[in-house]
């Protein structure tokens, strides 16, 4: 039996959650308490009763490592005490985070804002897990993780009606994996998840691999991305291609758009050195082609003196360029002021508070200190 539409029932037990904490906010009463409550994440168990296994490749040698499969992983779930949230954001990180370290941060601060917005005051709960071999490049299995995170909130919190899905770097080939591969535990094949914010998020697998291996004798992140990829493909591309096909989200913005996914923001700088700005762009086409309506932001500039995060041109040695550039690069996920994620996140909460639109099939924006703040109309374009 597959799980109904938003209403869950009957998640396994192994998923309960296995421990907690709280902290309160300002205010003494119970209904101010916001609440971590901390679970272990065991997918394999969770989805065994569904056909997610899905294809795997024709070829035998492409045999995903399994050792990898363990510890299994921490997940984390942020609410307000005495609260039924009708809202539900989902996190998936990037490769060398962990949920802990860099988004409980995030998930504690946002979770605070809600409560003060205009149109939709609070009602809104985090969930984000960290992943079996986590410190890999576990896209599929990722996936999983969050499918299976994101139904244990769903179970403890039968009112939630809307979710939201927001993946950054690796995690935007996560949250977009997730949101195809979720469709196998629904009743009516419908995606888990209706709305996404990919942010400088990988949506071509084979590009990224390719990447990595250009650079691994140089870049411990990048030998470390395309040792994950193998272990959790199996091998590399022309060994395994439909791996990595399974595996890259802008090949399957047609189940996206037939899951129900409603609308989506791509954000991505164009110096970015990790994950290239073609990637969005590429994403963000498809989901337009897909007739998924999509807001595209390209980061251009940065404040001067910023950190402009991971950059294309240092990634090729001309990074001594960059001070005087000012182009962003690949801004880290744990930091909420880099402008990548500025507005990454600021389009979470049009989304929470019910301002984002999602009329307008296609809208594309530049984000640059330079340029003014109103030249980003989408707000006010009609259909």
């Amino acid at each position: 039996m597959k799980y109904p539409r938003i209403l869950v029932l009957g998640l396994a037990a192994s998923l309960a959650a296995c421990g907690g904490s709280s902290s309160s906010s300002s205010g003494s009463s119970s209904a101010s308490t916001y609440v971590t409550e901390a679970f272990t994440t065991d997918a394999a168990t969770d989805l065994a009763a569904f056909e997610i296994a899905g294809p795997m490749d024709i070829n035998p040698m492409c045999v995903q490592d399994t050792a990898s499969n363990l510890p299994l992983p921490e997940g984390l779930l942020v609410y307000k005490s005495g609260e039924e949230p009708t809202k539900l954001v989902v996190f998936a990180h990037g490769i060398g985070h962990t949920v802990r370290q860099s988004w409980l941060p995030h998930m504690t601060r946002e979770i605070r804002l809600a409560q003060k917005f205009e149109n939709s005051p609070g009602g809104v709960a985090f969930v984000a897990t960290d992943y079996r071999d986590n410190l890999g490049f576990p896209t599929l299995r990722g996936a999983h993780d969050t499918i299976a995170a994101t139904l244990h909130a769903m179970k403890k919190f039968p009112s939630i009606e809307t979710v939201y899905m927001f993946g950054v770097s690796m995690g935007g080939s996560i949250s977009g994996t997730a949101i195809v591969e979720s469709t196998a535990v629904t009743e009516d094949g419908s995606s888990l998840y209706d709305y996404w914010l990919d942010v400088e998020g990988v949506s071509q697998l084979i590009e990224t691999y390719t990447e990595a291996a250009a650079v691994a004798s140089m870049s411990e992140t990048a030998a470390q991305a395309q040792a994950g990829i193998e272990r959790e493909t199996g091998g590399n591309p022309l060994l395994c291609p439909l791996a990595y096909q399974r595996r890259s989200p802008a090949y399957h913005v047609a189940e996206m758009q037939l899951g129900g996914l409603r609308a989506a923001t791509v954000v991505h700088a164009i110096n970015d050195g990790l994950v290239p700005h073609n990637q969005g762009r590429v994403m963000a086409s498809g989901l337009t082609t897909a007739g998924i309506p999509t807001q595209f932001f390209t980061v251009v500039g940065i404040p001067e003196y910023q950190d402009p995060g991971t950059t294309g041109t240092g990634t090729l040695g001309a990074g001594d360029l960059d001070p005087y550039l000012n182009l962003a690069g690949h801004g880290s996920e744990a930091q909420a002021y880099h402008p990548v994620m500025r507005v990454a996140f600021e389009n979470m909460r049009k989304m929470l508070d019910g301002t984002y639109n999602e009329t307008v099939p296609y809208f594309e924006c530049v984000i640059d200190p330079n340029i003014p703040t109103d030249s980003c109309v989408v707000d006010q374009a009609q259909p």
